[in-house]
C-alpha cells in the first residue's frame, strides 16, 4: 500500500487525475532526497510518491531512510539485491501500478522536477487521447539553460543509432510545441497506467541502454504515441561515463542497438549491421579504435545470444 496522498498546490477543479511518481534510488541519498523534494512541490495533485532503494549498501541507505522519514507521505521500497537499472525501474513501475493513479511518473534519482512539470503532463495526455508515453524537456543541471534532451529519434539517416534533439544548445524557446517523438527517456518516463498496463514494463534483455527506446516503441506498436512535452522542465545532473562504465556503455550500445532492431525494424538490421562493423576502421582511423571494437564485440555478443548484463 502507498503512502497518503499528497495534495500538493492548487488543483483544478473536478476530479484532476491522480499521479504515481517513484524515484530510482541507487548509493545517491542526498541526490534522491533533492528530487523528491522538487516532487513535492508540485503544483497537481492529488499525487502520490515514493523512492524504490535498488540494493545500496547500508550508509546510504541509512541515510535515505532518515531522510525520507522526516518527510511527510513519501514512502520507501526497498531492494536487495541491485536489480540493475531495468529491473530497478520494472520495480518502481510495479509501486506505481499497485496505486489508484492514473498516470505513472518513473524519475532516476539525479533528476530535479520544475514545480508545473507534472501539471503540464497532465495536461498534455489529457488533450492527446492517443499519447500514452510523455518525455519532458530536460536541461544540464550545470547549467541549467542548457538543452540536455529535447526528444528522441530513431530514424533511418541515424544509421540505427538514437539520437537526442537539442543536445548542447542553449535554449532559446526553439522548442516549445508538443510533438511526436520516436523515444521519452529513461531518467523521466511518463505514461498512462493503461499503457504499462498492457504493454508490461522495461525488457531487462537490454539490462542498460535502449531499454526506454524498447519500450516506447511496444507502446507504438500498441497503438500509443510518445510525445514531448516542452512545458514539463527538468534538470539532470549528468555524469560522463569514465573507464569501465564507459567500456561497458560501448558494449551494451553495440548489442542493443542490434537487439532493437531486431525487434522493431527488422528490415534495418543488416543496414545497421554492416554500418557497425564498418565503422571499427574508422574509428581507428579517428583514434579511438578501443570505442569501435567494443562496439564491434556487442554486435557479435547479439547474434551469439548474449542477454541482459554483459561483462566488458
Amino acid at each position: 500500500m502507498s503512502g497518503t496522498p499528497h495534495t500538493g498546490g492548487p488543483a483544478e477543479t473536478g476530479s484532476p487525475a491522480r499521479v504515481a511518481a517513484v524515484v530510482l534510488h541507487y548509493e545517491r541519498p542526498e541526490s534522491a532526497l533533492a528530487c523528491v523534494d522538487s516532487v513535492l512541490a508540485s503544483t497537481h495533485a492529488p499525487f502520490e510518491l515514493a523512492v524504490v532503494d535498488n540494493g545500496s549498501s547500508p550508509e546510504p541507505l541509512a541515510r535515505l531512510e532518515a531522510g525520507i522519514a522526516a518527510r511527510r507521505s513519501v514512502r520507501l521500497v526497498r531492494l536487495a539485491p541491485n536489480r540493475g537499472f531495468t529491473g530497478g525501474m520494472n520495480a518502481a513501475l510495479a509501486h506505481a501500478l499497485a496505486t489508484q493513479a492514473e498516470f505513472l511518473w518513473l524519475l532516476a534519482d539525479d533528476v530535479r522536477v520544475a514545480p508545473d512539470a507534472m501539471a503540464a503532463f497532465v495536461a498534455a495526455l489529457a488533450a492527446l487521447p492517443r499519447a500514452g508515453v510523455a518525455g519532458p524537456l530536460t536541461f544540464y543541471a550545470d547549467p541549467p539553460t542548457r538543452i540536455w534532451y529535447a526528444g528522441g529519434f530513431i530514424r533511418p539517416y541515424t544509421l540505427g543509432r538514437a539520437r537526442v534533439r537539442g543536445t548542447g544548445e542553449e535554449d532559446r524557446g526553439q522548442y516549445a510545441a508538443v510533438d511526436r517523438m520516436d523515444f521519452a527517456h529513461g531518467s523521466s518516463l511518463f505514461a498512462r497506467r493503461e499503457v504499462a498496463a498492457k504493454i508490461g514494463g522495461l525488457d531487462e534483455d537490454f539490462f542498460a541502454y535502449w531499454e526506454d527506446s524498447d519500450w516506447c516503441m511496444r507502446a507504438a506498436e500498441a497503438g500509443w504515441e510518445t510525445v514531448f512535452v516542452p512545458g514539463a522542465r527538468t534538470w539532470h545532473h549528468v555524469t560522463p561515463d569514465t573507464g569501465d562504465a564507459l567500456d561497458a556503455a560501448r558494449l551494451y550500445e553495440g548489442r542493443n542497438r542490434m537487439l532493437w532492431h531486431a525487434r522493431h525494424r527488422r528490415r534495418r538490421l543488416i543496414p545497421v549491421l554492416l554500418w557497425s562493423l564498418a565503422a571499427v576502421p574508422v574509428f581507428a582511423l579517428l583514434g579511438r579504435g578501443r570505442e569501435g571494437w567494443l562496439q564491434a564485440r556487442g554486435v557479435l555478443a547479439y547474434f551469439a545470444g548474449s542477454r541482459g548484463r554483459m561483462h566488458v
